[in-house]
């Protein structure tokens, strides 16, 4: 990699890890033709002149200058306002920059999605201005900075960015969830199984939902961790199931209700004769659902129904003998919403 020599008689190397993004000859060929430029009155790293009519893409339609949309240094304010002792966030953006988008392409009550959370600007900005969000973020400073953050905002307690220009004083609140591990892996031959790190109440809370089930365990009947009605469960084990475990749970289950058997395998024939119960392998039930190949994932954005109040579920006659009822006349799938134990809410 060459060296430059700035009209000002400074040799300037191009930053660390990175290179010129023109080589020596075309450079050269550049300078001859008056198209580099040198900024900080000739100190600085040359940039390559663009003149009108030779514009390529999208053209900037707009300027929004550091007084209008705010820059990194007011950023960083923002984050040490907030955060005096924790290590700043490295790229914060200012809240002035992201009022201006989302006032562009939001309304009051819209939802915003930032899939790369950072320092939580987005969420907390769009909290202050009445929008709804979604913000997704795999790093540490999630913990640090995000959720801290969003609380601050919640309570009324941060003065800074775009609080006073909005009349901001607190309320609302929000939810924090936590991604799981991925529910199967292959083992050293390449057969999918069940993830180790699942324990038995992360897989059948997992199975309940991918199977429209409300996860309930039961106290006292080892077979029901979960209920899609108040005559319809679900059974979920890693073991092999045999014929004379069937035969056990069929007689145990009884006429008028049904059991959905999720296992790791089963050895059985002829299960049609077990009018009452419905048997699946878990990792196959699982891949079933997968899509494979598709790279086209366009999003229908809706509004997301209110939690409606739970009531008590009435008993529903059954036939003698009826198999396992299909899943579009079970009641609506319980959301991702109703994972109580996950909530982080501040009212």
């Amino acid at each position: 990699m060459y060296d430059i020599k700035t009209p000002s008689g400074q040799i300037v190397k191009p930053p660390k890890g990175r290179c010129w993004a023109a080589t020596e000859p075309v450079f050269r060929q550049l300078l001859a033709e008056n198209r580099v430029y040198f900024p900080n009155d000739g100190t600085g790293r040359p940039r390559v002149k663009q003149f009108t009519g030779e514009e390529s893409g999208l053209v900037p339609m707009t300027w929004w200058d550091a007084k209008m949309a705010g820059d990194n240094e007011a950023a960083k304010k923002e984050i040490l306002a907030l955060f005096p002792d924790v290590e700043p966030f490295g790229t914060p953006k200012p809240e002035r920059l992201l009022q201006s988008v989302i006032q562009i392409a939001t309304n009051p009550g819209d939802w915003v999605l930032d899939s790369f959370a950072g320092s939580g600007t987005t969420g907390a900005v769009a909290h202050k201005m009445g929008r709804r969000w979604i913000m997704v973020e795999l790093g540490e400073h999630c913990h640090t900075h995000i959720i801290p953050r969003l609380k601050k905002v919640v309570d009324g307690k941060d003065p800074g960015g775009i609080t006073e220009a909005v009349g901001w004083k607190g309320g609302g609140g929000f939810r924090y969830y936590r991604l799981a591990p991925s529910l199967l892996e292959k083992d050293q031959f390449g057969n999918w199984v069940i993830n180790r790190k699942y324990n038995a109440a992360m897989l059948g809370e997992a199975i309940c939902k991918l199977e429209g089930f409300i996860y309930a365990p039961s106290e006292t009947v080892y077979w029901q961790h979960g209920r899609s009605t108040e005559k319809d469960f679900i059974y979920v084990t890693t073991q092999t199931i045999t014929r004379e475990q069937i035969e056990k749970l069929s007689d145990e289950v009884g006429e008028g209700r049904s059991l959905l058997v999720m296992c790791g395998a089963f050895r059985v024939k002829n299960l049609d004769a077990f009018q009452n119960l419905t048997v699946k392998k878990i990792p196959n039930a699982v891949l079933s659902r997968c899509e494979w190949g598709k790279d086209d994932y366009s999003l229908e954005i809706k509004n997301l129904p209110m939690k409606p109040m739970e009531e008590p579920l009435e008993p529903e006659q059954a036939p003698t003998g009826a198999k396992h009822r299909s899943k579009e006349k079970r009641p609506a799938d319980a959301t991702l919403f109703d994972l109580d134990q996950l909530n982080e809410r501040r009212r």
